[in-house]
């Protein structure tokens, strides 16, 4: 195709008017399209992915939440966006595999977490009433309106007590330490620490799963977070830290400020990958790293059995793969965590030509088989 060609493409499928070759056509030029060779400018292409995406029935967010480096990150982004208009401008396309109607009724995940004491008895977090002190262990704690466990700064007991907050899947949950440091916890995560730091060397917690944390700055008691036997070591910063059981790594991303992951000093902006007993550090993008934090998933270039993995735990769901070629589909977007899940795997079926059957919370994931081969 030349120039003319797809501007003509963009134009048409902006008006609606675009039928399924032409909208996988599109989508095939910009996933692989030479765009030097047809002289068609990284900002061309993004201005027409932001009118492409307000053009749109339904939205992702108030305003697009990521923006990739590179135009490759455009392209992948709106994969999942012409997926999306497709299902809503062409409603008489035959329907997909997926029960929708099962699927409706799965709602995403909330901030919802247990919090296990010292002598094991435990409190389900979401029950208690908001805005209400409570002594837990010896420790003065509140429950705020937004959902988060405070633990009172200098209203500890004079012996520290070991307590753990416990997110399962479809739950997430924010705890504020009694030194200040706030910590965000994911889906199928847990935190373990002491409710009482004073008089210590170190602040010392352990994570299994996913977190993000904003270290309250004290220099003479650094903050440790220790993970799969690695240690993540500051004294005042923003980083995040992956470490889920299913994954053969450890991953901590640095935000803000500077952290040692074991020997290795991270600048902001880089990761620092554990796995074989190697530890690689390189830069990347933070918002994708942090998006689910603030609300989205955010897919880049990753493998639909990695896009599982995270769509799962969210929705608690259980995921097979019927068609294990299924699984090493390339697949990018951004979609916020708060739409019900029919909408979400409605998205994940246009965007990566898969189709999904669901049996109560199990998804079973087949690839569509095409005979058809495009030629650009």
């Amino acid at each position: 195709m030349d120039k003319s060609e797809i501007e003509g493409l963009f134009e048409k499928y902006k008006k609606g008017e675009c039928n399924e070759d032409e909208i996988r056509l599109l989508q095939e030029w910009l996933t692989h399209g030479p765009f030097d060779s047809f002289e068609i400018s990284h900002e061309e292409v993004l201005e027409d992915l932001k009118l492409v995406e307000d053009s749109l029935p339904l939205r992702h967010s108030k305003v697009p939440y990521v923006l990739y480096r590179r135009i490759a990150g455009y392209a992948a982004s709106i994969i999942l966006i012409l997926g999306i208009a497709y299902y809503y401008y062409r409603p008489d396309v035959s329907s997909s595999a997926v029960s929708y109607e099962s699927l409706a009724a799965l709602e995403p995940g909330s901030n919802t977490a247990v919090l296990q004491l010292d002598d094991g008895s435990s409190i389900t977090l979401d029950t208690l009433t908001q805005d209400r002190l409570v002594e837990i262990d010896g420790a003065l704690v509140r429950l705020n309106a937004s959902g988060q466990l405070i633990y009172l700064a200098g209203q500890s007991s004079d012996k520290p007590k070991y307590n753990q907050v416990i997110t399962p899947k479809g739950g997430q949950y924010e705890v504020i330490l009694a030194d200040g440091t706030q910590i965000w916890l994911n889906s199928e995560s847990r935190l373990s620490f002491i409710n009482n730091f004073d008089d210590r060397p170190e602040r010392s917690v352990t994570l299994e799963g996913e977190a993000y944390f904003k270290v309250s700055k004290n220099a003479d008691q650094p903050f440790v977070v220790s993970v799969n036997g690695q240690r993540v070591k500051v004294l005042g910063t923003e980083f995040n830290v992956n470490a889920y059981a299913e994954n053969d790594y450890i991953k901590t991303s640095l935000i803000e400020g500077s952290v040692l992951f074991n020997d290795d000093r991270l600048k902001p902006g880089e990761s620092a990958v554990f796995s074989d007993e190697k530890v690689a550090i390189y830069q990347e993008n933070m918002d994708d790293i942090v998006a689910w934090k603030n609300g989205y998933f955010v897919f880049f270039e990753e493998s639909l059995e990695e896009v599982m993995k995270k769509i799962s735990r969210w929705y608690d769901l259980e995921v097979s793969f019927a068609d294990v070629d299924a699984k090493s589909i390339v697949f990018g977007g951004s979609i916020s965590r708060y739409e019900n899940a029919s909408k979400v795997f409605r998205m994940i079926e246009k965007a990566g030509d898969v189709k999904i059957t669901a049996q109560g919370r199990k998804i079973i994931i087949n690839k569509v088989q095409t005979t058809k081969k495009m030629e650009i």
